[in-house]
């Protein structure tokens, strides 16, 4: 009797999806959101761009994740109502100077800087989630370019095997 096809796992295909179903891997594919959100997705997602010398995006997805990362923190706290607006100002000046290496990424432009300083200034906790989850979103779509690609690079055969 044969398992479904949703329950055989794929083997090494030199791409690092060992281990995966067939259907996590086209959830993996499916679109960048469900790419960033899942953990081996991404980590696959990243070697992808590591063996495709992409700095530019992985300094986005780079940003993308500690965005996303001090997010999740200051959910975490606000649930427990141990929130800390110093705590996410550091944060929020963290990202920025992140953001302010980041060449060759049009997402991240002037006037998300400007926002970055707004938000660094009047200090309210508001303003520092929006740019935060602004910076997280516009990261989001610069990479979602080159997410095209890797899903071409995941349909393909096994490099191992050439």
């Amino acid at each position: 009797m044969q398992a479904s096809l949703s329950a055989r796992t794929i083997g090494c295909i030199g791409k690092c999806t060992t281990g995966l179903t067939a259907e996590e891997i086209d959830q993996i594919t499916d679109n960048i959101n469900k790419t960033l959100s899942h953990p081996k997705g991404r980590q696959i997602f990243e070697r992808y761009l590591q063996r495709r010398n992409l700095q530019s995006s992985l300094e986005c997805l780079e940003l993308y994740k500690t965005c996303s990362e001090f997010l999740a923190k200051e959910l975490t706290q606000l649930q427990s109502k141990d929130s800390d607006l110093e705590s996410l100002t550091v944060d929020v000046t963290t990202v920025r100077e992140i953001a302010e290496d980041l060449d060759g990424v049009p997402q991240i432009d002037m006037a998300l800087m400007e926002r970055f300083n707004e938000a660094l200034t009047n200090k309210t906790r508001e303003a520092l989630l929006a740019v935060l989850e602004d910076t997280r979103d516009r990261s989001r779509d610069y990479l979602r370019n080159i997410h095209q690609s890797f899903k071409q690079y995941i349909s393909e055969p096994c490099p191992l095997t050439k």
